[in-house]
């Protein structure tokens, strides 16, 4: 018998205990002026009735899990119980008497148990209410664990398909971050080979990091940095003395706990769309505020279209992506910034 086991039993005889005595004391009271009661006499009756129905019950359980209340057919289930009910105070009015006769005789009495028929009958209507009480209770806490079960299982299952999900967004960036690079390499090859040699070489590193951390949602921020800062110096080579960068990063951040491949495609987004000649500065700001994280991407490039147009792949994937990881807890704005280009914030809750 286990450690856990042992004590089970033993606070299960201790809660048993204080239910025939709180019992015995209600009887007391009730027969405290009937002077052929010794004040023993009602602790005894209470407590060997209790401890015969505590000895029961598992038996009660048994039965009870061959033959379930919410099995068919209803009848034959009706009826094994109602026997095992009668075969439960059967069993209970023999063992409580017999207990009850070797207490009295321990101290040198007699106990009386009364007319058979008439005393049987009384403890037969009360056992059959106990017998249904504890089947109920068997039943609810059986349903109870059967439905928390399936309610964690859903609650795992929904977390599983939302790690898919993310993982399936997060896939999404890297072919989409290829194509671009490539592109831009073989624009670069035209003008500079050796330039193009080290965006090749570049590109290789990104890769082999992204890939290092394939199966990670979240990454230590300076991880991510790091894959941010080679994808500028990336886009350095290509845009050669017209493209600046600026990474700004408040300091003690770099073990937070970030979404992966989030700045990068902010950064690509900005540099696409917002300094598409390749000529300007782009800047990126990471704080702190309380138990939140911000990044800021902002460009002097040529701002915000007059008509709003639907976000690319990019922009549409980090929306989705925070939604699953902070559901309604993150902020995405895109506003203009003055006097010229656009300016990108993302907010959502961090831990160290």
């Amino acid at each position: 018998m286990t450690l856990k086991t042992r004590t089970f039993w033993i606070l299960y005889a201790l809660a048993m205990l204080l239910f025939g005595l709180y019992l015995g004391l209600n009887n007391f009271i009730d027969l405290r002026d009937v002077h052929s009661i010794a004040h023993w006499e009602p602790f005894v009756w209470e407590t060997t009735s209790v401890y015969v129905i505590a000895l029961l019950i598992p038996c009660i359980l048994a039965l009870e899990s061959r033959y379930r209340l919410n099995a068919r057919p209803r009848g034959r289930i009706v009826l094994v119980h109602l026997l095992g009910a009668v075969v439960f105070s059967a069993v209970h009015s023999s063992a409580m008497v017999l207990l009850r006769k070797l207490i009295y005789g321990f101290v040198g009495q007699t106990y009386q148990f009364g007319n058979p028929f008439v005393r049987g009958f009384y403890e037969l209507q009360k056992d059959l209410l106990t017998y249904a009480v504890v089947l109920m209770i068997i039943f609810a806490v059986r349903e109870f664990t059967i439905r928390r079960a399936g309610e964690l299982r859903a609650a795992e299952l929904a977390t599983q398909l939302s790690e898919a999900r993310l993982h399936y967004l997060t896939t999404q960036i890297e072919p989409h971050f290829l194509f671009n690079s490539l592109n831009a390499i073989s624009n670069r090859m035209h003008e500079d080979v050796a330039a193009a040699d080290r965006m090749i070489s570049q590109l290789g590193d990104l890769l082999r990091a992204a890939y290092e951390t394939d199966r990670q949602v979240l990454v230590p921020l300076e991880r991510e940095l790091g894959w941010l800062r080679g994808y500028t110096a990336m886009m350095a080579e290509r845009f050669r003395g017209q493209l600046s960068f600026q990474i700004d990063v408040e300091p003690g951040l770099e073990r937070a706990q970030v979404p992966r491949l989030l700045l990068q495609p902010l950064v690509e987004n900005a540099v696409r769309h917002g300094l598409r000649e390749g000529c300007g500065l782009l800047q990126v700001d990471v704080r702190r505020k309380g138990q939140r994280l911000q990044y800021t991407v902002s460009d002097d490039g040529a701002g915000l279209p007059q008509t709003p147009v639907a976000p690319g792949t990019g922009l549409s994937n980090i929306s989705r992506r925070l939604e699953l990881l902070f559901p309604g807890d993150y902020t995405f704005d895109l506003s203009a910034r003055q006097p010229r280009g656009a300016v990108v914030t993302v907010n959502f809750p961090v831990a160290a």
